[in-house]
């Protein structure tokens, strides 16, 4: 199945004992868009983003892709659809090497069997010699190129953000979540992941759904912005719309002034 269809959050909560993380939250995703969710910290953008990849069951709504509903599946199953996620905190295997993190990447995509792998037959050989030029490929892409034989815990923090961007790539996804992806990136890093999402969104018809606090690059790179705070959307438009937004300026500063 191809996830090149829209993907659609309908009156979605999510309640842990008495809290309620997400209310009624409902949204879509169009075909090679990107939307971002933004909002103060404690929204529940994390927690959105973990109902959209299996990792929390929401307590009530629905999530379809191209009307089919994910609700039930576990996380291996939505990521075998072609989600990818990039997490927050980098989700790294440190003692491997960033080659090695590459092409765990790559791992649902193995195709021989292990009768094959035990034989070290010439199918396993083409194999792992096309994982290998594909993982250089996607390294040179995020600018990893230099680190390939580093250990990936050697690397820093804003390296190891690109390590799991790449590693996500690597799985051809059509609809990729994002959690704050520039997050210990320096400005060069920054600007060159603009640039990467937006070809990638032209190129492939990559549709992603952007957690992020810098409101540059969601100014930059964002179709639409979808705004959360204490759970609920209180506004949705283009990121000037959003941004403008008394009740979303209120939700940042805790105040309006008159002009606003």
């Amino acid at each position: 199945m191809s996830v090149a269809d829209c993907l659609s959050v309908r009156d979605l909560s999510v309640s842990f004992g008495g809290v309620h993380a997400l209310q009624n939250v409902t949204l879509s995703v169009p075909t090679g868009s990107i939307v971002g969710l933004i909002g103060p910290n404690g929204a529940g953008k994390s927690t959105l983003l973990n109902c959209l990849s299996g990792l929390t069951r929401p307590t009530q709504g629905d999530i379809s892709l191209g009307g089919r509903s994910l609700l039930g599946m576990r996380p291996d199953q939505i990521a075998g659809l072609g989600i990818g996620r990039v997490f927050q905190h980098p989700q790294i295997i440190p003692n491997m090497t960033v080659l090695d993190n590459l092409l765990v990447g790559l791992h649902q995509k193995m195709s021989y069997s292990v009768v094959a792998e035990l034989l070290n037959a010439s199918q396993v050989r083409r194999t792992e010699h096309q994982s290998i030029q594909a993982a250089n490929a996607v390294a040179e892409r995020v600018g990893l190129s230099d680190c390939l034989a580093l250990e990936a815990g050697s690397l820093p923090y804003g390296h190891r953000k690109l390590l799991e961007l790449g590693r996500a790539m690597l799985t051809a996804p059509s609809f990729l979540l994002l959690d704050e992806p520039i997050a210990g990136l320096n400005d060069a890093e920054i600007a060159h992941l603009s640039t990467l999402l937006l070809e990638l969104r032209q190129q492939a018809q990559l549709s992603v759904l952007l957690v992020e606090h810098n409101m540059g690059l969601v100014k930059k790179v964002c179709d639409s912005v979808v705004v959360l705070d204490a759970g609920k959307v209180i506004s949705v438009g283009t990121p000037a719309q959003a941004l403008s937004d008394p009740k979303v300026l209120l939700a940042y500063l805790g105040e309006v002034s008159d002009d606003a």
